[in-house]
């Protein structure tokens, strides 16, 4: 970066590590200032109790509001504009969550203390004052280290000079804009990888897509594996399929093209919600997993469990647990093959337990490690992870997100899908990955669970 800032500001998401610390001093002090404004030094002892019996949550759910609100981001958002709006409202959500739960321990728990509106009141206009007034000072502060987020237009001459152009004239001064073209016999993934090569990149604007399949896949894989956040500037006949999803950068409309859950607050979300649910389901499903694996042995010799490598977020590798539904050494003549329609390898309770999804259930153990999620694209075996690269290039961002216990694939596809089928799935999900597409995706597993609908 052009001067480090001491606010460490990290290369992937350009958030301030020690912002956060003092935000938390600022959160701290923001109750207590409120209080004080409120009663004077002698705060009741009614109104102190609420606060000091849940002040850690109420500072851990204001840094949670504070991320959700991109008042972390000093790669996206380069002036105060920028932040004020957002600066609001997370102050409202999180004094007001805060107050909400205050309220409630009150009701049920601890009826012998008292909230005040006021305080709450107080609390929000501080908190709001304090977030704009720390991100100007850090604006501030930035700018005089020589701070500046580096922004690169690819495209062809004729398209991508004017842009950039555009982009110098109406944005940020902390905003360097720098250009790069293919040459007559190069490509675009090829002329990305020098400019990369030759310097930092933060953001990668696109702007011409008039490019074959095969190579707008293979340019989009490289822009994954790249450290920036990559947007796409549509063209008229392509914005009539654009979602709601556009942000801006100079006044231009542009489409993210990194998948939204690498930025978003809702990663620690999805963490949470993945820990919770598999804890519940592996009490619920003790019973049920004790009849399966008595009858695995039953029907069959081998072990019940079985395990496999498979490759999770990033490519790292990790041991995958299912219940068998195969004969035992099912690929030892045969090596690493995918699995197919009628597999005679199946066993006939093999076929029952995939059907109705229930040989997924010691995978849980792998989402309570943190290899895996409820949801999310299936991981494969790293025997056939390279070739399908080779047929598709866009079959690598499957490996930005952490491989899924259930998926959309799982629900509309069939067990014995093509990859290139699944991959559209994967995909699209990838894309738009939100606590609701979750919750819908894992609605819509309970049914298959019921029916059998999509496993054969």
């Amino acid at each position: 970066m052009g001067g480090d800032a001491n606010l460490s500001i990290s290369r992937r998401h350009g958030r301030g590590g020690a912002l956060l610390f003092v935000d938390l001093v600022a959160f701290a002090a923001s109750i207590a200032a409120a209080l004080v404004l409120r009663f004077g030094l002698s705060v009741p002892y009614e109104h102190q109790i609420p606060y000091l019996y849940f002040w850690p949550l109420l500072l851990i759910w204001r840094v949670f509001c504070a991320g959700a609100f991109d008042l972390y981001d000093f790669r996206r958002r380069l002036t105060l504009s920028d932040f004020a709006f957002n600066a609001v409202g997370a102050s409202v959500v999180a004094v007001l969550g805060g107050y909400i739960l205050l309220a409630t321990v009150q009701l049920y728990y601890l009826p012998e203390t008292k909230l005040s509106r006021v305080v709450a009141g107080i609390d929000l206009v501080l908190l709001a004052l304090w977030f704009i007034a720390s991100r100007g000072f850090a604006l501030m502060l930035l700018r005089a280290r020589g701070y500046c987020v580096r922004l690169l237009v690819l495209g062809q001459e004729a398209s991508h000079v004017p842009l950039a152009e555009e982009i110098r004239a109406h944005a940020p001064k902390m905003l360097d804009v720098i250009t790069a073209k293919p040459n007559e016999t190069q490509s675009y993934a090829a002329a990305l990888g020098d400019a990369l090569a030759a310097g930092r990149v933060d953001q990668i604007v696109l702007a011409d897509v008039a490019l074959p399949q095969a190579e707008l896949n293979a340019l989009l894989a490289q822009c994954d594996r790249s450290d920036a956040d990559v947007f796409l500037l549509p063209g008229i006949d392509m914005s009539i399929i654009a979602n709601t999803r556009v942000c801006s950068i100079a006044g231009l409309p542009l489409i993210p093209m990194r998948p939204s859950i690498l930025t978003s607050a809702y990663g620690p979300v999805k963490r949470i919600v993945d820990v919770t649910v598999s804890v519940v389901l592996v009490i619920l499903g003790l019973p049920i997993a004790a009849i399966v694996a008595l009858l695995i042995r039953a029907e069959s010799a081998g072990p019940v469990l079985f395990s496999q490598e498979r490759a999770g977020r990033d490519r790292k590798p990790y041991r995958l647990y299912k219940f068998r539904t195969m004969i035992a050494d099912a690929e030892l003549e045969t090596g690493p093959v995918l699995s197919q329609r009628g597999d005679p390898r199946v066993t006939r309770l093999g076929r029952t337990l995939r059907k109705y999804r229930v040989d997924e259930w010691p995978q849980l153990w792998n989402v309570l490690l943190g290899q895996m999620s409820l949801v999310g694209p299936r991981p494969e075996r790293p025997e056939f992870i390279e070739r399908f690269i080779a047929e598709n290039p866009l079959y690598e961002r499957r490996f930005l997100v952490k491989p899924g216990l259930t998926g959309l694939a799982q629900i509309h596809g069939r067990y014995d899908s093509d990859y290139a089928h699944k991959l559209r799935y994967d995909l699209i999900y990838i894309n738009s990955v939100s606590f609701l597409t979750d919750a819908q995706i894992l609605a819509s597993t309970i049914r298959t669970i019921f029916t059998g609908y999509g496993a054969r």
